[in-house]
């Protein structure tokens, strides 16, 4: 981390002092430039601020969208305007080139933009996949310090997930079209486990399908997320620091019992299953009045354990500038939570976040781009995991055990055996652990228009780090089972069992370290050439070699690609794509790995057609499609294995058996495996109307996933071993349809922009390493059968009585007595088994995202929110209560009303199984985010050396619309109960620039 520290000061050091290099004799002379601003719809814009950042005055445009500044002979103009994209504008001789200034809005198509895809750049007008694009700014209203969070909701495709609640831990997951396995490039670097800020992004490209993703080979099947940081400006400096601090809180806590209810309600619970109350009147009183705390406790875990609240700072600075020919972004972050415990020292990270870019141009020929950076992460936490914490609070009842038998000794029972304040409290066991990410890359950008017209030259080399040091002090307190023996008097003597000593002077220890590199290099030989106004080509050989080490990995992964992929826009209307590409899976064999991927597309420009010259509302509408085949990765095996004797024991096999005895060398089947496939269709249109005001796509997509590599374990009758073979098996498809759709106006002052995006998503599977069942149980099948189906049992009610049960079709599943579930016999065979199963419900097959901006002068207001329609969930959170924690829904049980079964203290295999009685809709609408901000006017700053003064307010989490009234954070239903819950968050910010 030293030496990352000390290149990153040099880097810095370097850029400050080229730009002023050999200036200190000029002598400017001040020009008036004017000019007007307008976005593409033609409306005029005020409050844009326009700054010369060599002759370093300002100004912002008036009601009329006009501006006048004072700049030199040669200077640049940065201009910048909320909702907007920065623009650098040139001044040469002392004027502009146009005197009217066009800033392009957030989400506004810009045909003739070049876009980032795999391993190369095309106008958004000739890419022939789906493409969509977001600005690191807009990201940056949404309160999070986390990239892959802002993305909830925002583009369409594209869905957002937690991988972890835990307030320390914290982070997220996307995946587009519901495929898995995505892979992000940051900068051209693949990279695992970063977190990326908004603030250190310019924009964001979501490569949906392989128009856009193909020639990241094997790991571009499932899409890619491209992410390019900022870049400075080619004249003056800015400075810029942004904090934000806030409080998060659970945004839910289950509703559980009290003790004295928990008791009644288990003695119901044991009646019902035929025996007797355990607990007496005197202890269902005594936990109502906290009479005998130790012997009858009362735990309110959720106000002794969690009742606080996280407090978090987030603050970042951003400089940047340059000359032309060197320019530079430095961007330094520092990000620090707590826990929601509230007792012990609790959870801590504080996380250091660099990020440098250095580009530099050393002829007219070419330029040299330098990265370097990374994240630094301390973290401090009791070994008991936030999950496991909930977990314990959800599960225990109140009165499972006293936290303290006496000032020395905590309690325990030999049910019950995790005392929550022995492991929270200051003498709990605890980890500390250092996490490192960190890279290092060098690009090299060459014109080779000497050589052949059109011809040019990319290449970039680097490696990305993560590392992880761990320790443990494992602290431990006296523990004891308190025994209570009735005196004559009635009072109690306590006793101890399994009596255990603690020890507080434990040391650190080792926990366990990880490390993870990636190598890579990119190389991109380009050619663009205008043979003439109806013909004009765009090719590019490309070349990539990532290289994955790690303790996560059994062997070194290597994924290596070299293609060739030609563009042809005939007439400015036409456009057709082809692509080959060789991306090799190492294990399987030469024949396999020397084949060729190969991909397709076109791409209709309609709006330039003579039959639409007349369509005025049209600004710009493309028809595309692509179709291309493409290897898929695979997990991990060997295609042979050594079997080692002796008394030791090693891992072996493609199924990590385990294995003591041999002595020799096993070959698998890998020579006679073939790379599992992927055939990809997608079918989109792309369009923009009413002078830029409504701009959106519709994208049409069919997936199929073949050739997979699987252990058949349910391909035979009989496997005599546990060393199976790998088959080649399977065959799934997907298909779907996905969307956006955004409209934004401008009424005097007042401007706003409302985006609505949705996916909709299908999966089968024609061939499946699964069960398969009888004819007369086809509905049970994978195979045939649409994915996310919810296979149960239909539901009629509950039995009331004996006569209803002896009346009804016998069910198998164990004894039935009234207050059961009783179900209806689908098959008609006279009872009641798993045969019985058929499709109940599904999951929700469509995602959405709502997002609305507005500005008014000075202020500006946003909002955004995803959730899902349609579809249901099981709820099977009352479940096999057993002696776990009641929630206070099941007082509700029968007799007391029909909404849920019985009370048991067993294992009931009638009622906890999936059936319509517990079917529920999984429809919700999560409100994500909502922020306000306020800028103070330019007329309060110019004079004190400040170029924008912003504050802002923002709230995220803060409540959820669920059609079963449902306050838990969707889709995370488990979040607060065996997981985390999911916090809510308040914010205050404030961001200045100079």
């Amino acid at each position: 981390m030293t030496k990352t520290k000390t290149l990153y000061l040099v880097l810095v050091a370097i850029s400050l002092m080229l730009p002023f290099s050999g200036k200190a004799q000029e002598v400017n002379i001040l020009n008036d430039i004017t000019a007007a601003i307008t976005n593409r719809s033609g409306d005029k814009l005020s409050g844009v601020l326009v700054s010369a950042t060599k002759a370093k005055n300002t100004a912002v445009s008036n009601i009329d969208g006009t501006f006048t500044v004072q700049a030199q002979d040669k200077d640049v103009l940065i201009i910048t305007s909320l909702g907007y994209e920065k623009m650098v504008v040139y001044v040469k001789q002392g004027r502009l080139e146009n005197e009217t200034i066009v800033l392009k809005e957030w989400g506004v198509i810009n045909p003739e933009e070049n876009i980032n895809i795999a391993l190369r750049s095309l106008p958004f007008e000739r890419i022939t996949g789906s493409v969509e694009r977001i600005t690191g700014d807009e990201l940056s209203d949404f309160p999070t310090r986390s990239v892959h969070e802002a993305l909830a909701g925002r583009l369409s495709g594209v869905s957002t997930s937690y991988g972890s609640t835990e307030t320390v831990t914290e982070n997220f997951g996307n995946n587009i079209r519901n495929q898995g396995g995505l892979q992000i490039y940051v900068d051209g670097i693949p990279t695992g486990e970063i977190v990326l800020t908004p603030s250190e992004v310019d924009d964001v490209i979501i490569a949906k399908d392989y128009g856009s993703s193909f020639m990241y080979g094997t790991l571009g099947a499932t899409g890619g997320i491209i992410v390019n940081s900022k870049h400075g400006a080619p004249a003056g400096q800015s400075l810029k620091f942004k904090s934000r601090s806030g409080v998060r809180t659970s945004g839910f806590l289950p509703s559980l019992m009290n003790a004295q209810d928990y008791a009644t309600n288990y003695n119901i619970a044991l009646t019902n299953d035929g025996f007797s109350p355990i607990y007496s009147e005197n202890d269902i009183n005594d936990y109502k009045t906290g009479a005998n705390p130790i012997k009858n406790p009362n735990n309110d875990y959720y106000k002794d354990f969690v009742n606080g609240i996280a407090n978090y700072n987030h603050i970042t600075g951003d400089f940047s500038g340059g000359s032309e020919t060197v320019q530079y972004f430095s961007h330094l972050g520092y990000y620090g939570t707590d826990g929601i415990e509230s007792v012990g020292a609790g959870r801590s990270v504080s996380r250091l976040r660099l990020n440098n870019n250095v580009q530099i141009k050393f002829s007219d020929a070419g330029n040299v781009n330098i990265g370097i950076g990374g994240s630094f992460t301390k973290r401090k936490v009791p070994t008991l995991t936030s999950d496991a914490l909930f977990s314990t609070m959800s599960s225990y009842p109140a009165n499972a055990l006293p936290y303290k038998i006496n000032d020395s000794i905590y309690g325990r029972t030999s049910e019950y055996g995790t005392n929550l304040l022995a492991r929270l409290d200051d003498n709990a066991p605890v980890t500390e652990d250092s996490r490192r990410d960190a890279f290092a890359r060098i690009g090299l950008d060459l014109n080779l228009d000497d050589l052949t017209e059109g011809l040019s030259f990319k290449s970039l080399v680097g490696m990305y780090t993560f590392n992880v040091i761990s320790k443990t002090r494992n602290y431990s307190v006296n523990m004891a089972q308190p025994v209570f023996t009735l005196n004559n008097d009635g009072s109690y003597t306590t006793t101890y069992r399994n009596y255990s000593s603690g020890n507080t002077s434990a040391t650190w220890g080792k926990a366990g370290d990880r490390v993870d590199r990636t190598q890579f290099i990119n190389a991109n030989l380009h050619y663009d050439r205008d043979f003439s106004e109806d013909h004009k080509v765009i090719a590019d050989l490309v070349y990539s070699n990532q290289k994955l080490t790690g303790n996560n990995l059994n062997q070194s992964t290597i994924f290596r690609n070299i293609g060739l992929t030609v563009n042809y826009l005939f007439k400015n209307k036409y456009v057709l794509e082809g692509k080959v590409l060789n991306s090799p899976i190492r294990q399987l064999s030469q024949d396999e790995r020397s084949k060729i991927n190969y991909d397709g597309g076109a791409a209709w420009l309609m709006h330039k057609e003579d039959f639409l010259s007349h369509a005025t509302w049209l600004n710009f509408l493309k028809l595309r499609g692509n179709f291309g085949v493409q290897s898929r990765p695979v997990s991990q095996f060997f295609i042979s294995e050594n079997l080692y004797g002796g008394s030791g024991g090693g891992t072996f096999g493609t199924r990590n058996q385990n294995s003591g005895a041999g002595g020799a060398n096993r070959i698998f089947t890998g020579s006679s495996l073939v790379s599992p496939k992927q055939e990809y269709l997608s079918l989109g249109a792309d369009f923009q109307m009413f002078n830029s005001k409504v701009n959106g796509q519709i994208n049409y997509f069919n997936i199929r996933n073949y050739d997979q590599v699987v252990v058949p374990t349910n391909l035979y009758a009989l496997i005599p071993t546990s060393y199976v073979e790998l088959e080649n098996y399977g065959d799934s498809r997907l298909r779907g349809m996905d969307g956006s759709i955004s409209y934004k106006s401008k009424v005097g002052e007042v401007s706003y922009r409302l985006g609505i995006n949705a996916t909709y998503s299908l999966s089968y599977d024609t061939e499946s390493n699964s069960v398969i069942y009888p004819e007369a149980e086809a509905q049970r099948n994978s195979m045939g059968n649409n994915g996310g189906r919810i296979l149960g049992l239909q539901a009629v009610g509950i039995f009331q009585n004996e006569a209803e049960i002896a009346a009804a079709a016998p069910q198998l599943f164990g004894e039935v007595k009234p207050g059961d579930i009783r179900y209806s016999d689908y098959n008609r065979d006279g009872f009641i088994d798993e045969r019985d199963y058929h499709e109940i419900g599904n999951s929700s097959r469509v995602f959405y995202g709502v997002n609305y901006f507005m500005s008014y002068k000075d202020w500006s207001f946003s909002i955004h929110g995803n959730g899902e329609l349609g579809g249901s969930y099981v709820e099977n959170l009352n479940w096999s209560p057993g002696t776990n924690n009641y929630t206070n829904s099941l007082s509700q049980s029968w007799p007391v009303t029909n909404s849920l079964p019985r009370l048991t203290t067993l294992d009931n295999t009638n009622n906890y199984r999936n059936s319509s009685f517990w079917l529920k809709n999984a429809g919700y609408f999560n409100f994500r985010s909502v922020m306000v901000s306020f800028a103070l006017p330019d007329t309060f700053l110019k004079n004190v050396g400040i170029e924008e003064l912003k504050f802002s307010a923002s709230g995220k989490n803060l409540f959820i619309i669920s059609s079963n009234n449902d306050d838990r954070f969707m889709p995370n239903r488990s979040a607060g109960y065996t997981q985390a819950p999911v916090l809510k968050a308040f914010e205050l910010g404030m961001e200045v620039t100079f």
